[in-house]
């Protein structure tokens, strides 16, 4: 039977609110999307990835521990495609970070591929973990467990959250934008996300954890292109 609890409400309204808050991103980034940068596609895909964590994270809640018929195949699916998309959405956001404040190329040299063997192998695991288990696993009650895996896969996504740091600290000490990119507003809301999960159980904030992240990337890189007028409308001479 299917029953909206507390926590499915408030799953509900977080899911919805990061979806929200994409939207306002995507309507308010489509000047920049116009220039045709790397880096700017990079960026609307990580727009697309969190707003299908935000829905696969609405399903997986509305299933968790439910017993109408197939909860536990769209509890364990919509597990599976948020973890899925969050291990993707992490390295998006590295391939972003070198992109964008590195000046590398979309076409990575072979070094910098190497960094991405971690996170290929972790979803492998999650492709396969339906049959196996070994990351997470819902059982016959429809209750959700941890597998011998899920820290590592934690392990896994860290490790690209602390090159973005490190690639973002090492872009504001080097140059004169250090006010323009504030690393704490781009970090502490999706630290905060993927935390509060472990703590209070039943309640999802990585899907506007990551939203929050991802609009004040736009507010730093938007803040960065008025300063410098690097887009501005060449026919009446106004910064965009």
């Amino acid at each position: 039977m299917f029953e909206l609890t507390t926590e499915n409400v408030a799953t509900l309204v977080v899911d919805g609110t990061a979806i929200v808050l994409l939207i306002g991103i995507f309507l308010e980034t489509s000047i920049m999307r116009k220039r045709g940068r790397d880096d700017d596609k990079l960026f609307f895909g990580l727009l697309i990835f969190n707003a299908i964590f935000a829905l696969a994270d609405i399903v997986t809640y509305l299933a968790d521990r439910k017993d109408f018929s197939g909860a536990r195949y769209l509890n364990m699916g919509g597990v599976s495609i948020s973890y899925i998309v969050l291990v993707f959405t992490f390295m998006t956001w590295f391939y972003y970070c070198m992109v964008r404040f590195q000046g590398i190329e979309t076409r990575l040299p072979k070094k910098k591929k190497l960094l991405f063997i971690p996170g290929l192998i972790m979803e492998a695991l999650l492709f396969v973990n339906f049959f196996t288990g070994f990351v997470f696993n819902v059982d016959e009650n429809n209750i959700y467990h941890y597998g011998i895996l899920f820290v590592p896969m934690f392990i896994i996504m860290g490790f690209y959250f602390v090159m973005c740091i490190r690639i973002v600290n090492k872009y504001r000490t080097g140059t004169d934008k250090k006010k323009l990119i504030p690393v704490w507003l781009y970090m502490l809301p999706l630290v905060v996300g993927l935390i509060v999960p472990f703590v209070l159980k039943g309640i999802s904030l990585t899907s506007v954890g990551l939203a929050m992240s991802i609009c004040f990337t736009h507010l730093g890189s938007a803040s960065e292109i008025v300063n410098s007028d690097e887009f501005s409308d060449t026919e009446g001479g106004e910064t965009v």
